[in-house]
């Protein structure tokens, strides 16, 4: 049930950001368009940055969700087996501590934020603009808690998943070489 939850998730934050990049090409499309027509849209700008920011936050939750944020995997599978668990652990505890604190006060800026608006979209006010932050951190700590058991199996096992995925590829492309030569030599 977890893993389906987690899969849930992962594929409606793929729509998101999928949703957003789509939005803010055809946002610039539309400007330069109409900027060279000479009728330049004043809310461009605006817009843009916006999609811009929430498409980097919700990106950044999915590359958290799929464990391909920056770690340092080979400090943790150099120890030995509890140290690298316990570092591991700690770790995990300290980006859900860090997140908790980015989501308190990102909640506590929507309260100032309500009261200011963009300049050329009048109705659209910054707290629903600055939104993304303490949601995104919600979803990044409830995304390192659905990942936690992994990443502590990997760490208990000692595998780091950088290597493991360069390794894989590595292994993949060979094959795929060999196959590539039995074919040009049967010809």
């Amino acid at each position: 049930m977890v893993a389906t939850f987690e899969k849930a998730l992962v594929w409606l934050i793929e729509t998101i950001c999928l949703a957003l990049l789509v939005a803010l090409a055809l946002s610039v499309i539309y400007s330069t368009t109409m900027r060279y027509l000479g009728s330049s849209p004043s809310w461009y700008d605006e817009i843009a940055s916006v999609l811009l920011a929430w498409l980097t936050y919700f990106g950044a939750t999915y590359a958290l969700f799929l464990r391909q944020h920056m770690s340092f995997g080979g400090i943790v599978t150099a120890l030995p087996k509890h140290a690298a668990v316990a570092l591991a652990l700690v770790s995990e505890f300290l980006v859900i501590g860090f997140f908790a604190v980015v989501a308190w006060y990102g909640n506590a800026v929507l309260a100032a934020a309500k009261w200011d608006s963009l300049l050329s979209i009048r109705w659209m006010t910054l707290d629903i603009v600055q939104s993304i932050i303490p949601l995104s951190a919600a979803l990044m700590i409830i995304g390192t808690f659905l990942t936690m058991p992994r990443a502590l199996r990997n760490a208990a096992a000692g595998i780091d998943t950088d290597h493991a995925e360069i390794e894989q590829a590595i292994a993949d492309a060979e094959r795929e070489n060999a196959t590539a030569s039995r074919k040009d030599q049967s010809l």
